[in-house]
Order: structure tokens, then sequence, then C-alpha cells
């Protein structure tokens, strides 16, 4: 499975505002939860996350101040129209079986179900 690597940086102020001036600058505000480890709160390139939803993208590599997380979207939260992204949720997936039970899940090519 091909691993898309995403840019970020920290996020250090929180709240709708700050938000807001993020998606105007260009970027989506954006955490990684999971496996056990603290949530991290770090905001992505728009432009490099719309490339890689067009190419259908489900494992990333995320490069986070002080090294890089394996993960795979849990949610993407849309404004009330449904065409602006407001804010993305990422999972960690050390292992990429979240990946590919998305990939599944959306019917992506190249993906099947062990059958036993």
């Amino acid at each position: 499975m091909e691993i898309f690597r995403l840019q970020t940086a920290p996020r250090t102020e929180f709240g709708g505002r700050e938000a807001a001036q993020l998606r105007k600058s260009g970027r989506y505000p954006a955490t990684l939860v999971g496996e056990g480890k603290p949530t991290v709160q770090f905001s992505v390139a728009a432009s490099d996350f719309d490339a890689a939803v067009r190419i259908s993208a489900r494992s990333y590599e995320l490069e986070l101040d002080g090294g890089t997380e394996k993960a795979a979207i849990q949610e993407v939260q849309f404004d009330a129209l449904g065409d602006k992204i407001q804010q993305i949720d990422f999972r960690r997936d050390s292992d990429g079986k979240h990946a590919v039970a998305r990939a599944i899940h959306f019917g992506d090519k190249g993906y099947g179900v062990d059958e036993e």
C-alpha cells in the first residue's frame, strides 16, 4: 500500500477563530489520536491534503515535530454546506490495519478480504 507523506506544522493556539485563520491561510487544523499515546494538534497544507484525497490515499505518514507517525483518516469534518473542510482527525496506524480496513470499506481496487 502506498503511503502518502504529509508535512505538518504544530498548533500553539486553539479555538474557532484560530482555526478559521488557519483555513484562510491555506491550512487545515488536524489532530492525531490513538494507540494510548497523547493527542497531537497540528495543521497540514490544504493543497497537500487535497492532492492525497484526489489519489484516494488511505495511509499517511505525518511528519510531526520530533519524528513521523503512520496514520489513517478517522474523520473529516465539513462545513454546513458540506463543501469546505473544517477539521481532519487522524488515527495512529502503526501496523496499517486501519488504512486497509478503510480501503476495503470504500471499495478501493487491489484490496481483498482474506477468506478462511
